[in-house]
């Protein structure tokens, strides 16, 4: 759980945007949350990891399912979890080997045991059960989630012991977001526009890397998964 508030994010940009006056005058306190908010967007969109629910989902009867409505994109179908199951891990299969294979897999007897989903990452809030699902069956899943924004109508006050909705390490990551919008506001000045970029590219720049680090520190990474301590998964925090 994070550790940095609302309050320590807004008074960084603040202090970067030489915004003295407790309320703002040229960048008002509601524009830089609500800009903060907009950041769990687009950091999440860019890092869908950097967000994740894991909870059980309740199936639909049949093959097609769909993640909450809250979710942006599935990333795992882990295992059955419905107490009439035998509760097995589930694997991702390909629908072209379930295609090929068994053509008519999606009306073959359904189940609350699913072995086996199908996950097609230009449809990234659905995904397909095999054996289709029976009454009852339920998942455990994981999927990304834009977090709950801030209320920007409780202001700075009220929200300035407010924790961030993402790990600590977006934080530099979100002030960096928040000032590229800032300066984006008076982008009719050369100066500021330049600004809006430098602070675009720090943000943009920071992602790649975290993506990059959480790669390489992976359990499930070649390097890794060989190392019998785990030591090295263990660091990311």
């Amino acid at each position: 759980m994070a550790v940095t508030t609302v309050g320590t994010v807004i008074k960084n940009a603040k202090l970067v945007l030489q915004e003295v006056t407790t309320a703002g005058t040229r960048w008002t306190n509601e524009e830089l949350i609500g800009w903060l908010n907009e950041a769990y967007q687009a950091i999440v969109q860019i890092k869908p990891d950097a967000s994740t629910v894991n909870a059980p989902l309740e199936l639909t009867e049949g093959t097609r399912q769909e993640i909450p409505a809250d979710g942006l994109r599935l990333i795992d179908v882990v295992r059955n979890t419905a107490s009439s199951s035998q509760q097995m891990g589930i694997l991702v299969a390909s629908r072209q080997s379930l295609d090929t294979t068994r053509r008519s897999w999606h009306a073959d007897p359904k189940s609350v045991d699913i072995e086996q989903y199908i996950f097609d990452d230009q449809d990234p809030k659905h995904f397909y059960v095999y054996p289709p699902a029976a009454s009852g069956a339920e998942v455990e899943l994981i999927y990304s989630a834009v977090p709950e924004p801030h209320d920007v109508a409780q202001g700075l006050q009220g929200l300035s012991g407010e924790r961030i909705k993402l790990n600590d390490s977006y934080g530099p990551v979100i002030t960096d977001y928040i000032l590229f919008r800032a300066y984006s506001k008076d982008a009719e000045h050369a100066k500021n526009m330049n600004r809006a970029q430098l602070h675009m590219q720090n943000y943009m720049k920071a992602l790649g890397q975290k993506v990059e680090v959480d790669r390489s520190i992976s359990p499930n990474a070649p390097d890794n998964s060989s190392n019998p301590t785990g030591s090295v998964g263990r660091t990311g925090g």
